[in-house]
């Protein structure tokens, strides 16, 4: 069989980038998606108009915009042979699907969420129609298959936790499918892949999983939390390492702490950092003592931060922990901008987006939501930096620092009596 990918021309923004080259679970998306079409034997073709595609026969049409696991194409395609009518995907409604819904340009209805991956059997397709005529000409003609990705969520507590926003219900399925057209979607699907990816690369080991069916063990709850390492890492005997998959050539210091995340070859991760549900792209480096939660980071960047959460970074970004990217608001849920429109979200956490090439320097705070553009460089202020220290500072007197300098307390603020200092 055989399915045409629709190019739409879309593109994420701040990257610019074609939907296809996002990265999701450490690879393209468009890797992705070949990758599942592949394991169920389905060659992958491009198409822009309905007339690059058969007249008639049997075949899949889905968008570039579409992203899906494997075992979501597995179960559709199984359903969709035994119909007599072309088939459309829907996944019933669920957490995960309430987890990745908003801003996806989808149908549903009180059954399910509509997806546009649609199986033609013998329908006959029109000449001479764009990608939006003829997804509408498709949805009045197939049939929903519904998939149903189950209940099952994992309950995580929240760092920083306020009411009532203290745990993170993340949903554990292998039936993904979301419709990509935000940094956002990027962010959100990151924080399942790692599970799902761990969870295909143990269901292609058949003899590791009848050792521990042997052994009265379920596998694949074992290997939710069993690792998989690439070949040439370097970990130091204090690191941890938990339901994670790390690339090749991978360097992990002292006391370093990896999980549930997937890391890209030739990371190096320094002293006492952590990563938490993060996917890395390769060759990223981080500085000592950081700590990341729930984000993504393309490749090339180095980072350093106190506690980076559910945000995401371009290509050779540059951070500093003087840059904070809040991704939990105080009053109303997070809103991201969208053609110049804000769009709400209708979720609680969620960070920034810092664009290809950006150099965050120090001092600079972002509300949950934002996007920064491809190469946006944020530098200190002349006054925000201590240069000098005056050579007459005399030990026990008290400093300010004022208008720029250094000076003492009694010459700069002589009337000032700071609470820190015992009269």
């Amino acid at each position: 069989m055989k399915a045409y990918r629709i190019d739409t021309q879309t593109r994420i923004a701040p990257f610019g980038d074609p939907v296809g080259e996002s990265l999701l679970g450490g690879e393209t998306m468009t890797a992705a998606v070949a990758g599942a079409l592949q394991s169920a034997a389905v060659t992958l073709d491009k198409a822009v108009v309905s007339d690059d595609l058969p007249l008639k026969g049997d075949f899949l049409i889905l968008p570039d915009t579409l992203f899906l696991t494997r075992s979501c194409l597995h179960e559709f395609l199984q359903a969709s042979r035994g119909q007599k009518k072309s088939t459309r995907l829907a996944l019933a409604h669920s957490p995960l699907t309430a987890y990745n819904r908003p801003l996806q340009a989808v149908d549903e209805d009180d059954e399910a969420v509509l997806f546009d991956l649609f199986y033609l059997s013998g329908l006959e397709i029109p000449r001479g129609m764009s990608w939006p005529q003829l997804r509408g000409f498709l949805a009045e003609r197939c049939q929903k298959i519904v998939l149903k990705p189950g209940e099952q969520v994992e309950v995580m507590p929240q760092s920083r936790p306020g009411p009532p926003r203290q745990t993170l219900d993340l949903p554990r399925s292998l039936l993904i499918a979301a419709d990509v057209r935000h940094w956002a979607h990027l962010v959100w699907l990151n924080h399942q892949l790692p599970w799902v990816r761990l969870q295909e690369y143990w269901q292609d080991q058949p003899s590791w999983k009848q050792a521990w069916r042997s052994r009265g063990k379920n596998p694949y709850r074992i290997a939710a939390r069993r690792s998989v390492i690439g070949q040439g890492c370097n970990i130091h005997p204090s690191a941890h390492i938990e339901g994670s998959i790390l690339g090749d050539r991978v360097k992990m210091g002292p006391f370093t702490s990896v999980r549930d995340s997937i890391i890209g070859d030739d990371v190096e991760i320094s002293d006492f950092t952590k990563f938490q549900r993060c996917v890395v792209g390769h060759h990223c480096h981080s500085l000592n003592d950081s700590y990341f939660i729930g984000s993504t980071f393309y490749p090339e960047s180095t980072l350093a931060s106190f506690m980076l959460r559910n945000s995401m970074l371009g290509q050779r970004v540059f951070i500093t922990s003087g840059v904070m990217l809040w991704d939990e608001p105080i009053e109303e849920k997070v809103s991201v901008v969208i053609d110049g429109q804000e769009v709400p979200t209708g979720r609680w956490l969620l960070g920034s987006c810092a664009g290809h090439e950006c150099m965050l320097g120090t001092r600079a705070i972002f509300l949950p939501g934002r996007t920064i553009p491809n190469r946006t460089m944020i530098v200190m202020r002349p006054e925000e930096g201590v240069i000098k220290v005056p050579l007459s500072a005399r030990p026990g007197e008290p400093h300010v620092y004022h208008d720029g300098k250094l000076l003492p307390l009694a010459e700069a603020l002589p009337d000032w009596h700071p609470l820190e200092i015992e009269p």
